[in-house]
């Protein structure tokens, strides 16, 4: 089982690139021009473009592989026929500080656009971003306005703010990129602990957490949750003639089909084997009988495709409902099974309600 966090790669090829553009920047005067000047910060746009196409691949938008080949390409130009010397120090620094502004707004907008559960880290990170995009912003304004400024290497006030700036931003974005991974990997695993591999349903010991919590809420309530027991007809059949494959297949299958006659708060899980428990929460027996009738009808009509052709297979249903006055998880479920299990007396491809 592999566990990973999308957008790590960009992220590391981001600082790693970034990094090393101080060591060209560094030797301005000692290196030409091409090399300290515009090798150096063509480097810098291109760490801090990775750093957005990670972002990106962390929210799980589509990235493009030249995407991170625009900032470079633009500032190359402009730094090899304007910048090259320094004649204008101020308004190379200024326009390199206005493209920095925008690579790091747009990773900010990537976090704070989308509402999920990882709320925590991006809104950290988001908020650093947006921190450095204002710092930017005022860097190029002071250098972009300013008629008369001292060598932007030298020990004046705004260039050793912008050390100090550069360091704090990026111990606290490392710090905050940590947070969000962190919380992705958690999820990861929570999500991996209740899920059948197969089926990418919720599993047993999920199952029975959530109707528990049903089964608490009915009787603060009174609104009484339904419990439907699903088992496949002839699944050792099948898959002694068709093979494993197709008995995964036909897993798959079902719960492809069942789901679209589900809504969005019911839950499906796979209880074991070929056997699958939907919970309805807040639904009377005659309301669960008309979805297991949904569920068997759809299976029934929609074979599955194989290479070997369409197979179909049919479904019995056990479908109960808890009793509001005292529900109890054994109870509801052994009503199920004996609904189930008289369906599959009454000649399968049927739903008995208890």
């Amino acid at each position: 089982m592999k566990i990973s966090v999308h957008g790590i790669k960009h992220w590391a090829w981001g600082f790693a690139i970034a990094g090393s553009s101080g060591f060209p920047l560094a030797a301005r005067g000692m290196l030409n021009p091409a090399l300290s000047v515009v090798l150096g910060n063509c480097m810098l746009m291109l760490g801090y473009s990775f750093i957005w196409t990670g972002m990106r691949q962390f929210v799980g938008a589509p990235v493009r592989k030249w995407w991170v080949l625009v900032a470079p390409l633009l500032a190359l130009p402009v730094l090899s026929l304007f910048f090259l010397d320094d004649g204008n120090v101020p308004g190379r620094i200024a326009f390199l500080s206005t493209l920095i502004a925008g690579l790091s707004a747009l990773p900010a907008w990537e976090l704070l656009r989308r509402n999920d559960e990882r709320r925590l880290g991006q809104r950290w990170v988001a908020w650093i971003l947006l921190a450095h995009v204002g710092f930017n912003v005022c860097r190029a304004a002071y250098y972009g306005f300013s008629t008369s400024v001292p060598d932007a290497y030298a020990l004046a006030a705004f260039p050793t703010a912008t050390g100090v700036e550069a360091f704090l931003y990026m111990i606290f974005l490392v710090l905050g990129l940590i947070i969000m991974m962190s919380n992705t990997l958690q999820m990861e695993l929570n999500r991996l602990a209740s899920r059948d591999p197969l089926t990418d349903t919720y599993n047993r010991r999920a199952f029975h957490e959530m109707f528990e919590r049903e089964l608490s809420n009915a009787e603060r309530t009174g609104r009484q949750p339904a419990l439907l027991l699903i088992d496949i007809d002839n699944f050792k059949q099948l898959n002694d003639k068709h093979g494993h494959a197709v008995g995964d297949l036909a897993l798959k299958h079902f719960v492809t089909h069942a789901g679209l006659c589900l809504r969005s708060q019911d839950v499906l899980a796979r209880f074991g084997g070929e056997e699958f428990v939907v919970v309805l929460p807040e639904c009377s027996l005659h309301a669960a009988h008309v979805v297991a009738e949904r569920i068997r009808t759809r299976i029934a009509t929609h074979p599955m495709s194989t290479a070997n052709g369409d197979i179909s297979f049919t479904v019995s249903t056990g479908a109960t409902t808890a009793i509001a006055k005292a529900p109890d998880l054994k109870e509801v479920f052994d009503r199920a099974d004996a609904a189930l299990y008289q369906a599959k007396m009454s000649g399968r491809n049927c739903t008995v309600t208890a």
